[in-house]
């Protein structure tokens, strides 16, 4: 049998580098070429720090003598200064909360010795260093929390041991072997022996390997011999509710069962079909509708899968979809450490009930950062103009509902008809939403309403909406510290100032700056001097007459010239033919607006500094068939490909459904993404972003 050697263990660990479960800390400390040895009372305060944060989350490993980007730099450190450092997990927390069984070590990497220690994820006690503070895990940092947040209800203790339990019953020839030795590719083409060691899935023991209860769920061939329900059940309900008797209408329900690795695969092909819908549309021609977003109803998916409640085993997972809603529900309550209204609020809180399930598939790719994936699952309903899901807790079950249903009505849509011309973002529609009865605006309702992190998004989205003239400020610098100053404890951001333009003032501004654009001679390259040009032939009244440099973002953001400045086909056209051309007609149509995708532009700071923006390409809603060579063949024809990555599924080999591609430069990536938007591809429609 192939046993894992802890030097390897270890420098597999360095090379993965800093995660939820692992950190490495200096023992050094001062400026490089300037470094000195660090108080050996601070790294025995790190060490139990550390230990603490890993026993109050999902368990890790901690190196001492290891820089942040993995550079073994050794320990400084005398024999008698060593000894108290591996007693810090001891001596540096509390009595009362002692740490269950940790490892802790001297052992030499590339001939320079480090610190290695290691704790489990505790499951019975709340654990605090020896001033009592108390710390947990939270991807790549150690937070304080506070006991409270941290206490166990004695139900969920069960539920939180049930993967790592060992199996004495269990042999290595219960795994599917094939799969795992897929995985221990991706974990460093390692043994499958020793990458089950490795993930924490498996100890050798006296004389033979034992398993725990997550290697069972995560790769055996039968999975049904160790638990009973590990399966996932798909209803099709036709109308928004489930009859029975003579009226019962589900016209599709499957189960489907399997190991973890297989569910996650299986079920998702039964799954997909349900997402769209074929209906005849008004021009009697049947045609597909999204009804929800891929991406967000396969991380609900993968959520429950990875979080619901094993212990729980007379129950698997059930997914209802109706006509108007998909209802995702998981055995077992949400664990008392996280509360729905969190949840609702995004705040990307985190505990695995499953630890050993929930690192494997992280370490493989399924589960991204830990506290993300419902955080992404609102974001994608966002993104996609639709209702925020719903999750609730009770009666031993966990739910996430998302709603086919729009944000914007049909009144909405027929209202913003009026603002088509100035081709509004998503978010900019709902700024306009917010104005549409001619109430003031404060900057904190936008900030809210688009749930912004950052008030230079907050700027370039308000800087943009008021090149186009949409909005406009009703106050003075003076006039608003004044209204604030009124009002204690009223910051300026609070004070409601921004207004909305009315269409017929923008419709006649828009006609008025088309006419004048048809009257300029021919230009190859739009500058100031054309820009000042154009406003001298504009009314006094005109919205857009103030500023020559506002007037050329305009022109771009109406796809009237491009990033070089240079005149688009459809400009050139209204300067070639004048009044006559149809590009007025076309631009200034009522037609009811198509709300569009998320803005596929990365926001600019409005000091002028780039945020740092993605390399890359997400393509979604991608068949699982797709090959890179086919990818390549459709983005070749936009420039240069660098690169095409499509993550493949560990059971069957077929893509996930989404890939990522790197194109020459950004300006060719940003062409691609908004002609392929919604393009056919193999009979899906392609869904592109920048990847995130």
């Amino acid at each position: 049998m192939d046993i894992l050697v802890l030097k390897e263990r270890i420098k597999r660990t360095i090379e993965l580098g800093e995660s939820q479960f692992r950190e490495f800390k200096s023992a050094f400390q001062g400026e490089p070429g300037n470094k000195r040895p660090r108080e050996t009372s601070t790294v025995s305060k790190d060490i139990a720090e550390g230990l603490v944060a890993f026993a109050n989350a999902d368990g890790g490993e901690l190196l001492i003598g290891v820089e942040d980007n993995g550079t073994i730099t050794g320990i400084p450190f005398s024999e008698k200064q060593i000894a108290v450092l591996l007693q810090a997990p001891r001596t540096g927390v509390h009595n009362d909360t002692p740490l269950p069984t940790p490892i802790s070590i001297k052992i030499e990497i590339d001939g320079l010795d480090i610190l290695y220690f290691m704790v489990e994820k505790s499951t019975t006690t709340i654990h605090q260093t020896s001033d009592g503070r108390c710390l947990q895990r939270r991807d790549l940092e150690s937070a304080p929390v506070s006991v409270h947040r941290l206490q166990f209800e004695r139900q969920e203790q069960l539920s939180r041991e049930y993967d790592r339990a060992f199996i004495d019953a269990a042999e290595v020839n219960s795994l599917d072997f094939d799969l795992v030795k897929a995985v221990s590719e991706h974990t460093g083409r390692m043994s499958p022996e020793k990458s089950l060691q490795y993930l924490g899935l498996a100890e050798y023991g006296i004389g033979r390997m034992r398993l725990r209860r997550a290697a069972l769920l995560l790769f055996s061939t039968n999975v049904q011999n160790w638990h009973p329900r590990c399966q996932v059940r798909i209803l099709r309900i036709r109308g928004s509710e489930l009859k029975t008797g003579r009226d019962y209408n589900v016209v599709y329900d499957e189960t489907i069962t399997g190991n973890i690795l297989q569910l996650l695969t299986s079920s998702w092909e039964q799954l997909r079909p349900h997402l769209v819908e074929t209906k005849l549309n008004e021009d009697a021609l049947f045609k597909q509708q999204v009804m929800y977003p891929e991406d967000a109803v396969r991380e609900a998916l993968i959520n429950a899968i990875t979080h619901r409640d094993y212990n729980v085993e007379g129950k698997g997972i059930e997914i209802s979809i109706y006509d108007d809603r998909m209802t995702v529900l998981s055995p077992g309550n949400l664990l008392s450490t996280i509360s729905l209204a969190d949840l609702r609020k995004q705040k990307g809180v985190h505990e695995s009930r499953n630890a050993y399930i929930a690192r494997v598939l992280k370490e493989i790719g399924y589960v991204r950062e830990m506290g993300e994936g419902m955080r992404r699952i609102f974001r994608l309903m966002n993104d996609a103009d639709l209702v925020a899901p719903e999750v609730a807790s009770g009666e031993g079950q966990f739910s996430v509902t998302l709603f086919h249903k729009s944000v914007f009505s049909p009144a909405d849509q027929a209202w913003l008809s009026g603002y088509r011309a100035l081709k509004l973002t998503r978010e900019e529609m709902l700024i306009a939403m917010l104005g549409r009865e001619g109430q003031l605006i404060s900057p904190a309702q936008i900030y809210n309403l688009l749930s912004l992190h950052d008030w230079d998004i907050y700027r370039t989205v308000i800087e943009q909406l008021s090149v186009k003239g949409v909005i406009f400020n009703t106050l003075t610098e003076a006039e608003k510290r004044k209204r604030a100053g009124r009002r204690k404890g009223t910051s300026n951001r609070e004070i409601a100032r921004l207004a909305v333009r009315g269409t017929d003032v923008l419709e006649l501004s828009l006609s008025e700056l088309y006419t004048a654009l048809s009257k300029m001679p021919y230009s190859s390259h739009i500058d100031l001097g054309f820009s000042k040009g154009v406003i001298a032939l504009l009314p006094i009244s005109n919205i857009y007459r103030a500023n020559p440099i506002r007037l050329i973002k305009l022109l771009k953001m109406l796809d009237l010239i491009d990033s070089a400045n240079q005149p688009t086909a459809r400009l050139v056209e209204l300067m070639q033919k004048g009044p006559s051309s149809g590009v007025i007609r076309e631009d200034l149509s009522g037609a009811a607006p198509t709300i569009p995708p998320p803005n596929l532009k990365a926001p600019t700071s409005p000091r002028g500094n780039r945020t740092k923006e993605p390399d890359a390409i997400y393509v979604g809603n991608l068949p699982f068939e797709v090959s890179e060579g086919e990818l390549f063949e459709v983005f070749r024809r936009f420039g240069p490909v660098l690169s095409i990555s499509v993550p493949r599924d560990y059971v069957s080999g077929n893509s996930r459904g989404f890939a990522f591609v790197k194109l020459k430069d950004r300006e060719i990536a940003g062409s691609a993404m908004r002609e392929l938007q919604g393009h056919s591809f193999k009979g899906r429609s392609l869904k592109l972003n920048w990847a995130r």
